[in-house]
């Protein structure tokens, strides 16, 4: 899988330029300094954030013009001077890596909350992302060890979602899911799916999905959810309490950003239950909520931001080992030059994970 780049070549890439604009243009390849690594792109799925900045509603440390893209799997084409003995992989070899660049050293590095390292950059904002051929790892990010060797038995399209899988990761340790628990998750995008499947794995015995999407909910019951509720006609808490005798769900999950839910997931948790804010919200995300029913019901809410290295790990190894089938969620797959279209799907709900394959 190596490559021989001529000196001088160019390639194309997606720059975004400012709120709604984004351009495929040609660029130089990029050529490694001392201590970095050239990566070429196999693949690179649109995420809900990438919307987001291509919108404006996102703009914090995102520093245009730069290529958008955070999930990513590609191969190694070339080192800097230095790196390939601090990497320890080989030309050739297929990889993904966490988008956060962090310092390891700061108070957060250090107790475990890496993603909140107060010198993290990363992928897509700072340094230019995945939706071009080829990409660099600035030196420090290589030092760290942020490339991970993907399994010669997982394809790049799955294996570029070891990212958001990692997230869910992270948000199914902060929730807590255990043996015998009643789940309800909130949207079933290919996040609120992820949720599903992780639930099952976790051992919970009732997934409840609430879901306007018939299509979606469909695939959340393919997917391993017991039952899948319309909440534009079904009242999602009486379901709650009837499967629960009454009690509440053990745990409740919000995939999407939709703050006027916030209220009613916790409703639907019993005495005790645990609350996920997993998605974000465009803008400040204020929420009415009543305090009493965190404090009466001794309810414990916890948000979720982005993942750790570890999760990456993780969930590296669940696509790789099987035991998390990633196939069902890429539906749909476009060229480089068809990248504004993949958006446009992603952005109109029509597919599960859109990959774009450079």
């Amino acid at each position: 899988m190596a490559t021989t780049i001529a000196h001088g070549a160019l390639m194309q890439a997606a720059f975004f330029l400012g709120p709604n604009q984004m351009e495929l243009r040609e660029a130089p390849v990029p050529v490694p300094g001392p201590g970095e690594v050239l990566l070429r792109v196999n693949a690179c799925a649109v995420c809900g954030t990438d919307l987001r900045i291509l919108g404006g509603g996102k703009t914090r440390g995102v520093y245009p013009p730069r290529v958008l893209g955070h999930e990513i799997a590609a191969h190694i084409v070339s080192f800097g001077e230095g790196a390939e003995a601090a990497v320890g992989l080989p030309v050739g070899q297929r990889v993904v890596f966490p988008p956060g660049i962090t310092c390891g050293a700061c108070r957060f590095c250090v107790i475990g909350m890496e993603n909140h390292c107060k010198r993290r950059e990363a992928f897509g904002y700072r340094y230019d992302g995945g939706f071009a051929e080829y990409m660099v790892v600035p030196a420090h990010a290589a030092r760290r060890g942020i490339l991970m060797a993907i399994p010669d038995t997982l394809a790049d399209a799955e294996a570029s979602l070891a990212e958001p899988l990692a997230c869910v990761v992270n948000g199914q340790r902060k929730s807590q899911v255990g043996v015998g628990d009643v789940v309800v998750v909130a949207g079933a995008g290919p996040i609120g799916l992820m949720h599903v499947q992780m639930s099952r794995l976790a051992g919970a015995r009732s997934i409840i999905v609430s879901e306007p999407s018939t299509t979606r909910r469909e695939q959340a019951m393919a997917m391993g959810a017991t039952m899948a509720l319309d909440p534009t006609h079904d009242e999602v808490l009486d379901v709650v309490r009837s499967v629960t005798g009454g009690d509440g769900a053990d745990v409740a999950i919000a995939a999407i950003g939709v703050p006027g839910l916030v209220h009613d997931l916790l409703r639907w948790v019993r005495p005790g239950g645990r609350v996920n804010l997993f998605a974000g919200y465009a803008g400040s995300g204020d929420a009415t909520i009543s305090a009493n029913l965190i404090h009466y019901g001794e309810l414990i809410v916890t948000g979720t931001s982005a993942c750790t290295s570890e999760d990456f790990r993780v969930a590296l190894n669940l696509l790789a080992s099987g035991r998390f089938d990633a196939s069902a969620l890429v539906s749909h797959q476009f060229p480089l030059a068809q990248v504004q279209e993949a958006f446009d799907v992603t952005r109109r709900g029509e597919g599960l994970r859109v990959v774009v394959t450079p």
